[in-house]
């Protein structure tokens, strides 16, 4: 997992594929965009824009993706996601290679609050727990883009 301010997206170019492409597509982003799914490069990389309220912890399930890494731009609101190494978590429900994800059952090692101005990658090894709350429900805009691991 990485998380940092989106003025630092540029650093981890040489780490990330596709990241030229990712940026130029986030400089055209805000939170009036529309709902849905954005082609970047094909199904290598693409993003969907999603909105929702959050929710507590005890209704979402631990997630992981094997074929895809994760970034998280939120665009409004707050939501907490929780992050867990997968090793340290119980599979729940196999992986499904139609959608890419596995969930999973366990404790949290780690608690983020998204907002506005932050990004966050979960790679395959990053259990995650998303469109979850603490104080209260939030209303979130976020886009996830899907980076193709192979």
């Amino acid at each position: 997992m990485i998380v940092d301010s989106i003025k630092q997206l540029q650093s981890y170019e040489s780490l990330i594929p596709g990241m030229a492409k990712i940026m130029a597509f986030l400089s055209g982003c805000s939170d009036q965009m529309e709902n849905g799914r954005y082609e970047i490069d094909g199904n290598r990389i693409y993003a969907s824009v999603f909105e929702y309220d959050t929710v507590s912890p005890q209704e979402m399930k631990w997630e992981s993706h094997r074929e895809y890494i994760d970034l998280h731009v939120p665009l409004m609101g707050q939501e907490c996601i929780f992050w867990a190494p997968v090793e340290e978590l119980a599979s729940i429900v196999d992986y499904n290679p139609d959608n890419d994800c596995e969930f999973y059952s366990g404790e949290y090692r780690q608690l983020l609050k998204a907002t506005s101005g932050l990004y966050i990658f979960f790679f395959p090894a990053d259990g995650h727990k998303v469109k979850c709350h603490l104080d209260g429900s939030s209303h979130v805009k976020k886009i996830v883009i899907k980076i193709k691991t192979t």
